[in-house]
């Protein structure tokens, strides 16, 4: 079974990390929240949070073309992921990664 459109405008206001130490087994993790505003059928805006795969962590506020994929959580839930995000209309830009420091080179 495919999805047949899995893209959705959404507008991201902030991205938040949450992080701890699993009870279970130990473990550090940590989680990026996109804090996002989504226009539903009636354009009411609605407020909600979507999980950023570390990828996307560093994504600046604005309206993108979200695309997603199912997925089953911790709890067995089936969620939306976003596996990619497209800058849509001016004010956003694609994240970039960081550029590795490197040696200064005498002119």
């Amino acid at each position: 079974m495919s999805a047949i459109d899995n893209k959705h405008l959404i507008e991201i206001v902030s991205v938040q990390e949450s992080s701890g130490v699993s009870r279970k087994t130990g473990n550090p993790w940590k989680m990026y929240r996109a804090q996002c505003v989504v226009t539903g059928g009636d354009n009411g805006a609605k407020v909600g949070e979507l999980l950023l795969p570390d990828s996307l962590k560093d994504t600046i506020p604005g309206k993108y073309l979200a695309e997603f994929q199912l997925d089953v959580s911790f709890e067995r839930l089936v969620v939306p992921r976003i596996t990619a995000l497209h800058p849509h209309g001016g004010g956003a830009a694609r994240p970039q990664a960081k550029p590795a420091a490197s040696a200064a080179v005498p002119a």
